[in-house]
């Protein structure tokens, strides 16, 4: 079961000397060294969705040993989104309302069982975007091939660069101090070895070698082009379409925190930023299917949504942690789902982190959304990371802020820390306090830190 949907993506990208800073913004690669790329200018943000089809997102309430049959048969013409019998629900996207109602002596038992809980409309969302310069890096970057995370060997605590004539670890190098990244590390040497990570985004670059060894294309999916390839794609015939690049940037992130981590990538988002609800719920539905440990979801909306609350809830039942961003819009209206952090904490004790962005200097990032929903930052500002084509780019954005988040949480579960709820209560106890006088008190317990979070139970 694969499929389509849209939210706001959170974060953009450029590179070196340029920043992009949004709820999804906009991925540029680069230009030859030296050389700056064309200006770039994107559609302004979409402050509501708007609804592209008649079909209906269904919740409904369901007996133990229910099959798809049994839900294809009660409301037929539907597609199942998820099923989860064991915990009484399922979701499949359809229209209750005009669908013909078979007759109920036709059905199995637990056909007739099934009834609609809360229906929504399979909204689009569209990403907010800002102007954006870029300069290029060039292939350059990855002249050997090797990349700075192909083997583990170039973590940030060894102090140590491996490939390319630029390595995002020491560009990043006051971001990870900030983080203590070098003492995570340490204190967790498998680096995240043995964990998924899915990413819910644009799609990734394949072929980056940065991703060497550290993808799991075959449990992902592309719901955008209902394929099993979910590779970033371009549709702007000139320069880059708004979100191009997005989700490789995401990915590169993760994995100079947890470097033995693996990526599993799940294209939602088409690259101007934008896709169906249905589709994000199949991806958080079959990312824990497929073995998912955190899941990364740097997009959002303004929209509440049972149905994605409800898949939330449910990778987390199962072990997950999930990473939301908390959107670009620089008030206090936490975007969807990030905004489910403070629900979640009180129906299940924990599971969901919401993530805003702060400058290097500790300040929230004036672009950052941030609210009583927030868990906690980190650093979203010209964060060096992965671009297509073998690239490097820096990205500006709280969808970039929330991987560094995924990452830290892979390095935890790496050394055996899976209770998720527990390790939720951990990376909020460790987190450097806010010291913001303007925002400290919506920006919740504060800053990531790594190396505490290691030690803190």
């Amino acid at each position: 079961m694969r499929s389509s949907r849209t939210f706001i993506v959170a974060g953009q990208l450029a590179l070196l000397t340029l920043a992009l800073a949004s709820c999804g913004r906009q991925v540029v690669p680069e230009a030859p060294v030296g050389q700056v790329a064309p200006e770039i200018t994107a559609a302004q943000p979409a402050t509501q969705p708007t609804q592209t089809a008649a079909a209906e997102i269904m919740t409904v309430r369901v007996l133990a040993g229910t099959t798809e049959a049994d839900l294809l048969s009660r409301y037929p013409g539907s597609r199942v989104l998820a099923l989860h019998a064991s915990e009484g629900y399922a979701q499949l996207l359809g229209n209750v309302s005009t669908a013909a109602a078979p007759a109920m002596g036709s059905l199995s038992l637990n056909a007739q069982a099934v009834a609609v809980t809360a229906t929504e409309p399979d909204i689009t969302l569209a990403t907010s975007v800002i102007d954006d310069t870029a300069i290029a890096q060039g292939n350059s970057a990855w002249a050997s091939g090797n990349g700075a995370w192909a083997s583990g060997n170039g973590a940030w605590a060894s102090g140590t660069n491996t490939g390319g004539s630029i390595s995002a670890l020491s560009a990043n190098a006051v971001a990870w101090t900030k983080l203590d990244l070098g003492t995570g590390q340490k204190l967790a040497p498998l680096l995240g070895q043995g964990i998924k990570v899915a990413v819910l985004d644009t799609g990734i670059d394949i072929a980056h070698p940065a991703f060497a060894g550290h993808l799991d294309v075959a449990s992902g999916w592309d719901y955008v082009g209902s394929d099993a390839t979910p590779q970033e794609e371009n549709w702007s015939t000139r320069g880059f379409s708004a979100s191009y690049g997005h989700g490789t940037a995401v990915a590169g992130i993760i994995l100079q925190m947890a470097p033995n981590a693996t990526i599993v990538p799940f294209r939602v988002l088409n690259p101007n930023g934008s896709g169906r609800l249905s589709n994000i719920i199949m991806a958080v539905n079959d990312a824990t299917k497929y073995g998912a440990k955190v899941i990364n979801m740097s997009l959002g909306t303004t929209t509440p949504s049972v149905a994605l609350s409800t898949a939330i809830k449910s990778a987390i039942n199962s072990g997950v942690m999930v990473v939301a961003s908390s959107g670009n819009s620089g008030d206090n209206n936490v975007s969807y789902p990030a905004r489910y952090a403070p629900d979640i904490q009180l129906a299940l004790g924990g599971g969901l982190i919401s993530v805003g962005s702060v400058s290097l200097d500790d300040k929230k990032s004036s672009f950052s959304t941030y609210g009583p929903s927030l868990d906690l930052e980190a650093p979203g500002e010209a964060v060096v990371t992965t671009f297509p084509n073998g690239q490097l780019t820096r990205a500006t954005g709280t969808s970039f802020a929330a991987p560094m988040v995924s990452g830290a949480v892979a390095l935890a579960m790496g050394s055996g820390r899976t209770n998720v709820v527990a390790l939720y209560k951990s990376v909020k106890a460790s987190a450097t306090a806010p010291t913001d006088l303007l925002s400290w008190s919506l920006m919740g317990s504060g800053t990531l830190n790594a190396g505490k979070l290691m030690v803190t139970p």
